[in-house]
C-alpha cells in the first residue's frame, strides 16, 4: 500500500458548500473572516484564487463566451485550492485545529491531515464590482455583503494602503487600476464615469478613494436589488457599524444564515470587534469631506448613511 507523503492530506476534502464574502476594501471583511475562521465547519480563504484584474474585466461589458470563461476560471480557482497543499497538507489541518478547536480529542485527526470543514468561504473585496458574475458562476453559494460608511472606508484606504495617489495612477500594476484610460499624465480607472476624467485627476486622494467606494457600492446594490436575488434567500447584507455595535447578535444571525454553529472560540473572536474606527473621517478638513460627499452622497444615502452636504453635484460609477 502506498504511503501518504509526510505533510499531505490523508483523505480528500469533505467540502461541498460555497460562501462568498464581499464588500469594498476596508469595510470589515478581514475582521469577519477572522471570526468565520474559528468555525470548525468553515475553510476560509482570502483573495489570490482568482486574479483581481480578472474581476475588473468581469465588471466591464464582455461577450457571453468571455463571461463563461471567467465563470469557469472562478470555479476552477476554488476547486484547485481544495486540491492543493495549501488546504490539504498536515500543516494546514493543524492550523485549522489550532484556530477553531484546540480540543485534544481532535488533535489526532489533524495530525493525520484529516479535514472536517463543510463550506469553503471565499473573501474578495473586488467582487463588489461584479457580484452578478460570481452569482452566476456559483449558483448554490451563499453571499454575505458587508457595507460600511464610504467616508470611513476612504479614510482607512489612505491610511492603510496609500491608495490612488498620483504615483499609483502612473501604471496599471495596482489592484484598483488594472483597466484604465489616459487623462493627461495620469491613468484614470475604468470605474470613473465618462466625462469625469479631469475631475477625478484634480480630486485629492481621499476623494478618489470614496469615488471607488461609490462605484463599488452602486454595482453591489444594483445586484442586491434584483428581484431574483432578493427572492433567493441566498444573500445577507451586514452593516459594519451594526456588526461592531452588536457583534454577538449580528454574528449569530450571520452564522445561522451560513448554516453553521457558533462555538466558544467564535464568541471570543466576535468580542474583538470595536467601534473605535467609526467616524474617523471627521478628522479630515471640512472642505474635503464636503467634496467627498458630493461624489459619494447618492450611494451613502442609498446605503442609509446621513450626508450633511445639501445636494449631490456629482456621482460616481461607470
Amino acid at each position: 500500500m502506498a504511503r501518504t507523503p509526510a505533510g499531505t492530506a490523508a483523505q480528500s476534502s469533505p467540502i461541498e458548500g460555497r460562501a462568498i464574502v464581499f464588500g469594498a476594501p476596508r469595510s470589515g471583511t478581514t475582521f469577519l473572516m477572522e471570526v468565520l475562521d474559528t468555525l470548525g465547519e468553515a475553510e476560509c480563504v482570502t483573495g489570490n484564487l482568482f486574479p483581481t484584474a480578472l474581476l475588473h474585466l468581469a465588471a466591464t461589458p464582455q461577450p457571453p463566451a468571455t463571461r463563461e470563461v471567467l465563470e469557469r476560471g472562478l470555479r476552477g480557482g476554488l476547486r484547485d485550492y481544495l486540491a492543493s497543499s495549501a488546504y490539504g497538507s498536515r500543516a494546514a489541518a493543524l492550523r485549522k485545529w489550532w484556530t477553531a478547536s484546540r480540543d485534544p480529542r481532535d488533535l489526532r485527526g489533524a495530525l493525520a491531515g484529516r479535514r472536517r470543514e463543510r463550506v469553503l468561504v471565499y473573501k474578495e473585496p473586488f467582487i463588489s464590482f461584479c457580484p452578478a458574475v460570481v452569482w452566476d458562476a456559483l449558483p448554490d453559494a451563499r453571499f454575505v455583503y458587508l457595507v460600511r460608511d464610504g467616508r470611513d472606508v476612504a479614510d482607512s484606504l489612505l491610511r492603510k494602503y496609500d491608495v490612488l495617489a498620483d504615483s499609483r495612477l502612473a501604471d496599471v500594476e495596482s489592484n484598483e487600476t488594472p483597466i484604465v484610460r489616459r487623462s493627461g499624465e495620469l491613468l484614470v480607472p475604468w470605474w470613473v464615469e465618462s466625462g469625469a476624467e479631469q475631475a477625478f485627476v484634480e480630486a485629492d486622494q481621499y476623494v478618489r478613494a470614496i469615488w471607488m467606494w461609490s462605484a463599488m457600492a452602486s454595482r453591489a446594490q444594483d445586484f442586491l436589488d434584483r428581484p431574483d436575488v432578493k427572492a433567493s434567500g441566498r444573500v445577507l447584507t451586514v452593516r459594519y457599524e451594526d456588526l461592531v455595535a452588536d457583534p454577538l447578535g449580528q454574528g449569530s444571525a450571520l452564522i445561522d444564515f451560513l448554516g453553521m454553529r457558533m462555538g466558544p472560540r467564535t464568541r471570543r473572536a466576535l468580542g474583538d470587534g470595536h467601534q473605535r474606527s467609526l467616524g474617523v473621517y471627521r478628522r479630515r478638513p471640512a472642505a474635503t469631506i464636503r467634496h467627498a460627499e458630493e461624489i459619494g452622497g447618492a450611494e451613502l444615502r442609498r446605503a442609509g448613511y446621513e450626508v450633511a452636504a445639501p445636494s449631490v453635484v456629482a456621482t460616481a460609477g461607470p
